[in-house]
């Protein structure tokens, strides 16, 4: 199972010098990382997150704060992934959660069949890095560059939700992990960013042409002890896209922070 090409839906087979192509001719590039970039109809710029974006969530995550979710994650997937069975993961970032999935995978079943893509270049670069076992390129989660019914388990984390291209991916009663922020999630960090802090609109948990499996809430709080891990913090949210300048220096005044995270963790069957 592999990429399929974003433009015609072919199949992509490689050819000589690294270069993928389908049966009508349209040809991609293999990065030196290892990833294709399958994404069409962006032109120039930067899309998703930034390198600096990248490099403070990579920095974050590798201190242990969301672990506890990682784990989650794992055991979650491990029970709706059938034996050898293909598992995508749709905006994978830098790859925390695939990595961890895909060595689960690797260890149960002695093989695995992981893909995972991101619209950040920045993002997939450092996922391609971590694990070559997996499948990766940059593509849009609105033009998923895979045939239909070909997906055992799709996983969306904190990403952009695409309904209609998940249910064309996933095989007949195929499953689909989703997780989002709850309503509690770093309210202690928006705290020390606005005068009023709010909380995140709950997300509805009926979704059409899946059936719902499982509702888990995850909650727990972390303590941020310099003022380059709240940035760090800072820089992986969205508040770093839309925050003054002045409400971002009085966040970072602090060297000290405490917040809860506060974690969705839905699991569906397509209908």
């Amino acid at each position: 199972m592999d990429f399929c090409c974003p433009i015609c839906g072919g199949k992509l087979v490689l050819g000589d010098n690294k270069i993928k192509r389908c049966p009508v001719g349209h040809s991609f590039d293999r990065s030196k990382e290892g990833y294709y970039n399958l994404l069409i109809g962006k032109s120039g710029g930067t899309h998703g997150d930034n390198a600096e974006m990248v490099l403070a969530r990579r920095a974050f995550l590798s201190r242990g704060h969301y672990e506890p979710l990682r784990q989650k994650v794992v055991e979650i997937a491990l029970s709706l992934t059938p034996k050898r069975g293909t598992v995508l993961d749709i905006g994978a970032g830098e790859g925390y959660y695939t990595d961890a999935v895909e060595r689960a995978l690797y260890e149960r079943d002695g093989s695995s069949n992981m893909l995972a893509f991101d619209i950040s270049k920045d993002a997939v670069k450092r996922l391609s890095r971590l694990n070559s076992r997996v499948s990766t390129a940059v593509a849009s989660s609105y033009n998923v560059p895979l045939s239909d019914s070909s997906v055992d388990l799709a996983m969306l984390i904190f990403s952009p939700l695409a309904r209609e291209e998940i249910l064309r991916t996933l095989k007949p009663r195929a499953k689909f992990l989703m997780v989002f922020p709850d309503e509690m999630h770093l309210y202690g960090l928006k705290s020390a960013i606005y005068k009023t802090p709010y909380k995140n609109t709950p997300e509805p948990t009926e979704l059409e042409g899946f059936s719902l499996l499982s509702d888990i809430a995850l909650s727990y709080e972390i303590s941020l002890d310099t003022t380059e891990q709240i940035r760090e913090l800072f820089m992986m949210t969205p508040y770093a896209y839309r925050t003054s300048s002045y409400d971002r220096e009085r966040l970072l005044s602090n060297d000290s922070l405490s917040t809860e995270v506060a974690f969705r963790i839905l699991a569906y069957e397509k209908n």
